[in-house]
């Protein structure tokens, strides 16, 4: 019995050793300036050591603070630290031991200097840093060590040093590397984390690490990774001072080359990595509704940080590849992880200053090595790169790069700036595959996009240089763009504005002589797998609903093998340039191509259900054309050269019943024209439906028809009976036909117009005022004049002594539209002052001074569209009383000062926000007026109680003398025109316009008061035009035939009605007065004031 206790007693001691052994540790608890290293923590023995958090070390002497040199643990929650000490280590590793070194608090290798701004110039001068070889925790090569590297979440190494690092795996590790924390290094040559010698275990690299410094990279995986790579923090390198670019060109111009230092890669990958590289992420989902079009997305976010991954220099973001190795990623994992490289974050490139080129994401680098992607590589995050005055590459696979497939679900922008008259021809690339680099397939579920603003440069969208891609698929979006600089380098605006040559490539393919096939389809479901550790928990989810079809915006250039574009969904805005090869092109289910359509060899053109727009003028060898009974085949015609898209098929033609044919012009057809557009011997032509000829342009009428051989498409100028013109529309009609021949700009704007009311629209803009409005108006003007010169101040028949009066001219004239005439409205407003001598025996004579401001609109009139006219009249009149009669009469001349606008704004097409077309021109013309007016009454009173039946004759004359419009403003899509064409501008010559007129009507009114006393009236009439006419207007466009307008002088008698309230003093009068003239095509409606004082 002794003995079995014996022997468990014995049995037990190995355990009870371990136990102690693991509790045992030696602590720092203050402050101290010793190095400790854990083979002789205790002074005499090995033991692992902790630096708590009241606990501190900071040498005064160069070398390694704390030191693993035994099978320990080195655990630091406190601060170790060195100033102005070269040469230091906050946490050292000789290889050769097993132990897990953990950082969970402060390691900081600093020094007293900062950079300060020597010169004054506002930025700061000198390196960043002055020591060198300063590293926070390091392993060295002299042995494998055995355990994990940490610098957990609450750990931050915080490094001020040139040729230092974060953290410095420079011998074997079998054991993780994890950093969590926040790591920041200052030099140059640095290195946030760097790893020289193989791992065996996961490299987890996430928290927060920034470096600044010449050639500086944040994180380095120089040596094999046998296991994963995850990247989830925030990484950042940069050689710049400032990474924030000066908003003016004075502060850009103070930077110094000390400021604008390049750094290295932010994070390069230079070993192999047998688990593959996952950049840690959000996970998305989409599952496609039973439309087929609408998807709903699902974004599920978790506790892990996603990874987001920033260069500021010309090196890029991410490099995967070596100068002195091959480098092969294995997978991630399985299924939707079979992929080396997983990036489900960002990756941003930024050159941020002038002429620094720009990268996101390389793979391979170069030197004769191979760069192994194993199942390719797979983005769900967000790739991108951007230069000013230099290149942008937001994907590059350089020589030597292996990836098999590529699959985008995210996106990959790149985006080339360059300022008005900088003379920098830079391109924006989104996927760059460069020759000698092997990548067979290309997905995209998300958006690749490439956009350069300059006057020169392209954007390409997708590059294949190395001619390996067979297959690329696109359900999502594929776009190139080009815009012009809107300032120069100094902010100011180029006059005129900049243009920009620049072509937009959505792929250039040319390399490829083995044949690729491009296929555009709708949306597919996909799941994405969850690549979070178990521990984490998720934060977010959320689902949005979208219907967006599948886009290629940008020509897609091909090279010389046997081609296929599939346009099954959505559309393609682009040339498409087949090479020799013999190709074809299918479109289906809806979708639409549009763009150039040139090649070398042969190509087969299947339009199943969907349309086919071909912009190019050019004679196109096919080897056969199939056209489904809801399929649309728009061709091109240039009349001024005389060329139009033709179809010479050398196979079958097979049109079914309901397939529509069209045209768009290029310029304008003079003529009628037929347009041979397809040939064939062996043609099957079913009935041709009329909807897309129904859209061409409404100035024209086109139809198509065939014989044995040919189809053709017959165009002629639509007639003025057609359109439904008025009389005054109709005259102008040859003129404006032959202003547009001779304007490519104004004939564009009417081309881009199918519809009647679109068409009107532009056309009305075309016209001249025929002056209508302005002369109604100052007849009006002249009525109110007559009227005041007739008014007694004081309604008994008491004359007293002079008197000055004042009173308001206000009208308002409308006439609506008719079959003869574009209709206006007119206003006017002045005044009209008197002075009249009133003599005892009941008679006055009197003098006017006038001034009116007419301004008059046509119904058609745009923006900033109007004739204005300035009158001033001077006139005498006389009045007489007896008894109950009233007589007056009188006359006046006047000067005129007229001012017109016009404008044609075309219509915003192509949704830019700006007018496609807008023109703007004045012009500048007087005149003379004269008028005369006579008129007699009769008041009968009733008591109180009067009635007055009155009489009146009016003659305004108007003599306008000639105009010629110029000092024109052009725009084209919001960008200033030099030099414009002028086509839209008129001549038009002098015009005379008179009317006589007479008024019978009746006043009934009453008196109230005598010394003050006030008297209301209200009145109806009736006027008649007795003579006179509008002139007619004869105009000219620029280097054209005159046209002659005849104005509607419209003979319709008008019914008048009125009110007033007058009140007066023996020595003072006011009144307001109104009235309304209305006949059946115009209304003229005044409310005006008058006063007299006398004395």
């Amino acid at each position: 019995m002794q003995r079995k206790v014996l022997v468990a007693t014995v049995a037990a001691a190995p355990l009870l050793a371990m136990g102690f052994a693991a509790s045992a540790e030696t602590q720092v608890t203050n402050a101290r300036t010793t190095p400790i290293a854990t083979s002789t923590a205790t002074g005499s023995a090995a033991d692992d050591v902790k630096i708590t958090s009241n606990g501190s070390i900071k040498p005064t002497t160069a070398g390694p603070i704390v030191t693993l040199d035994s099978n320990n643990l080195v655990t630091n929650q406190g601060t170790l630290s060195t100033n102005n000490l070269d040469n230091s280590v906050g946490v050292l590793v000789i290889g050769g031991h097993t132990g897990t070194v953990t950082n969970s608090a402060t390691i900081s290798l600093g020094e007293d200097y900062t950079p300060t701004d020597t010169n004054n110039d506002g930025n700061l001068d000198g390196p960043f840093a002055q020591g060198t070889n300063r590293i926070g925790i390091q392993v060295t090569n002299a042995g494998t060590h055995t355990g994990d590297i940490v610098n957990d979440s609450a750990g931050t190494i915080t490094i001020h040093g040139n040729n230092s690092a974060g953290m410095l795996i420079g011998g074997p590790v079998v054991g993780n590397l994890t950093n969590l924390g926040t790591i920041s290094v200052t030099g140059d040559n640095g290195y946030g984390v760097r790893v020289t010698s193989p791992i065996t275990g996961k490299v987890t690299l996430g928290g927060s690490v920034t470096v600044q410094g010449a050639n500086s990279v944040a994180q380095a995986i120089d040596a094999n990774v046998n296991g994963a790579m995850v990247l989830q923090g925030s990484v950042s390198a940069t050689g710049y001072r400032y990474t924030t670019r000066p908003t003016t060109l004075d502060a850009l111009n103070k930077l110094g080359a000390d400021d604008l230092l390049q750094g290295g890669p932010a994070v390069r990958v230079a070993g192999n990595v047998t688990g593959g590289v996952l950049l840690q992420g959000a996970n998305y989902s989409t599952a496609v509704g039973t439309d087929g079009n609408t998807t709903v997305t699902t974004v599920t976010s978790s506790s892990t940080g996603t990874s987001s991954i920033s260069s500021f220099s010309g090196a890029p973001a991410l490099l995967i590849g070596s100068t002195s190795q091959n480098v092969t990623l294995g997978a991630v994992g399985a299924g939707d992880l079979a992929y080396g490289l997983v990036a489900k974050g960002t990756i941003t490139g930024t050159g941020v200053y002038n002429g620094v080129a720009a990268t996101g994401l390389q793979i391979g680098a170069g030197g004769g090595y191979s760069t192994t992607l194993t199942g390719g590589a797979r983005n769900d995050g967000q790739i991108a790169a951007s230069s000013y005055e230099a290149n942008s590459t937001a994907v590059d696979v350089q020589s030597g790069g292996t990836i098999g497939q590529f699959l985008n679900r995210g996106t990959i922008t790149s985006t080339s700036a360059s300022f008005a008259g900088s003379g920098v021809t830079a391109t924006a690339r989104g996927l760059v595959l460069e020759s000698g680099a092997n990548v067979n397939t290309l997905s995209n579920i998300g958006t690749i996009s490439a956009t350069r603003t300059g006057e020169t440069g392209d954007a390409v969208a997708i590059l294949d240089q190395a001619g390996t891609l067979t297959s690329i698929t696109n359900t999502g979006t594929i776009k190139a763009a080009v815009t012009a600089p809107s300032f120069k380098a100094d902010g100011t605006v180029p006059s005129p504005a900049a243009t920009t040559s620049g072509r937009t490539i959505a792929m250039d393919l040319r390399a490829n002589n083995q044949g690729v096939t491009i296929t555009q389809s709708g949306p597919a479901n996909y799941t994405s797998t969850t690549t979070y550790p178990s521990t984490d928990t998720t934060t977010s989810s959320t689902s949005t609903a979208t219907t967006a079809a599948p886009s290629i915006v940008g020509d897609i250039l091909l090279g010389n093998g046997n081609d296929t574009v599939n346009i099954w969904s959505g559309t393609l805005v682009g040339s498409i340039a087949f090479g020799s090869g013999q190709d074809s092109l299918s479109i289906d289910g809806g979708a639409s191509v549009v763009g150039n359509l040139t090649n070398a060899g042969g190509v087969s053109i299947s339009v199943a259900n969907g349309s086919l727009g071909i912009l190019n003028t050019d004679t196109l060898r096919v080897n056969s054309l199939s056209m489904g009974s809801s399929s649309h085949l728009l061709f091109s015609a240039d009349p001024a050269a005389g060329t139009n898209t033709k179809l010479i098929v050398s196979g079958p033609v097979n049109i079914a019943d309901g397939a529509e044919l069209g045209i768009r012009l290029a310029n304008i057809v003079k003529a009628p024209t037929s347009f041979t557009v397809i040939q064939g011997n062996n043609l099957n032509i079913g009935n041709i439906g009329t909807g897309l000829l129904a859209q061409s342009p409404y100035l024209y009428v086109a139809s198509s028809r065939a014989d044995a051989n040919n189809v053709y498409i017959d165009v002629r100028r639509r007639t003025a009976a057609e359109i439904g013109f008025n009389r005054e529309e109709t005259s102008a009609y040859d003129a404006v036909f032959a202003a547009l021949g001779a304007d490519g700009k104004l004939a564009n704007a009417f081309l881009n117009q199918s519809t009647r009311d679109g068409f009107r629209d532009l056309y009305d803009q075309m016209l001249p005022d025929t002056g209508a409005g302005v002369f109604n108006a100052l007849q009006a003007v002249n009525q109110q004049i007559s009227a005041a010169t007739m008014q007694r101040p004081d309604p008994g028949d008491r004359y007293g002594p002079d008197s000055l009066w004042v009173q308001e001219i206000n009208t308002l004239t409308r006439q609506d539209n008719n079959a003869d005439t574009i209709g206006y409205k007119a206003s006017a407003f002045g005044f009209v002052a008197g002075y009249e001598a009133m003599g005892d025996a009941g008679g006055a004579l009197g003098l006017t001074l006038a001034y009116a401001s007419i301004e008059e609109h046509d119904n058609v009139a745009k923006v900033g569209e109007h004739t204005k006219a300035s009158f001033v009249q001077g006139g005498a009149y006389w009045r007489r009383s007896i008894g109950g009669w009233r007589f007056n009469a009188g006359g006046g001349v006047g000067y005129g000062f007229f001012n017109g606008h016009r404008s044609f704004i075309a219509p915003d097409l192509n949704g830019n926000g700006f007018a496609d077309e807008n023109i703007r021109n004045s012009a500048d013309w007087n005149g003379l007026t004269a008028n005369a007016f006579a008129g007699a009454a009769y008041e009968q009173k009733f008591g109180r109680f009067f009635a007055r039946p009155e009489a009146r004759l009016d003659y305004v004359y108007l003599d306008e003398g000639k105009r010629v419009e110029g000092g024109d403003v052009a725009f084209t899509d919001g960008v200033a025109v030099a030099n414009p064409a002028n086509s839209f501008d008129l001549t038009v010559d002098k015009r005379s316009s008179s009317n006589l007129s007479g008024e019978l009507g009746v006043v009934l009114g009453a008196d109230f008061g005598k010394t003050v006393w006030w008297r209301p009236e209200i009145r109806v009439g009736y006027r008649q035009t007795l003579a006179g006419e509008l002139g007619d207007t004869v105009a000219a466009f620029k280097n054209g035939n005159p046209f002659t307008i005849t104005p509607m002088n419209d003979r319709n008698g008008a019914l008048t009605a009125g009110f007033a309230l007058r009140a007066g003093t023996p020595m003072s009068y006011l009144a307001l007065e109104g009235g309304v003239e209305a006949t059946k095509k115009q209304h003229r409606y005044n409310l005006r004031f008058a006063g007299r004082a006398m004395f």
